[in-house]
């Protein structure tokens, strides 16, 4: 959940949105919703932490791309049995494991043809 904290030189500041105040350097928990909503009315007097814009499918096919954000990535890679490991992972190093899981890399066995044990000597006729 995104925070919002008033950092404005004011003790408080009115709110548009409620009766109550906004209190210097007291962070409020806002859900996303309320964020995007408000974002214009939250000036440079305000500091917000938390906020994860709202994914966009580029393509519209449900496979993340570069305009998905970390936390829906990842939890795609979760619902499709992804392993992810115990390390924190950056968004492009997600981007990289969906890729992996969709396109697997092939492994190409090398084989022969069979051959005929034959020498030549030039003599043939």
């Amino acid at each position: 959940m995104p925070t919002v904290t008033y950092i404005g030189v004011f003790y408080e500041a009115r709110r548009r949105d409620s009766c109550e105040s906004w209190i210097r350097g007291k962070p409020v928990e806002v859900s996303q919703a309320w964020l995007e909503a408000n974002r214009k009315a939250l000036r440079k007097d305000f500091k917000i932490e938390g906020d994860e814009p709202a994914t966009v499918d580029l393509q519209d096919d449900g496979i993340p791309d570069e305009a998905w954000n970390r936390k829906d990535i990842l939890k795609w890679l979760k619902d499709n049995g992804v392993k992810t490991g115990a390390t924190y992972l950056t968004k492009s190093a997600a981007l990289a494991l969906v890729e992996s899981h969709l396109n697997p890399p092939v492994e190409v066995e090398e084989v022969l043809s069979p051959t005929e044990d034959t020498i030549e000597t030039g003599d043939e006729e």
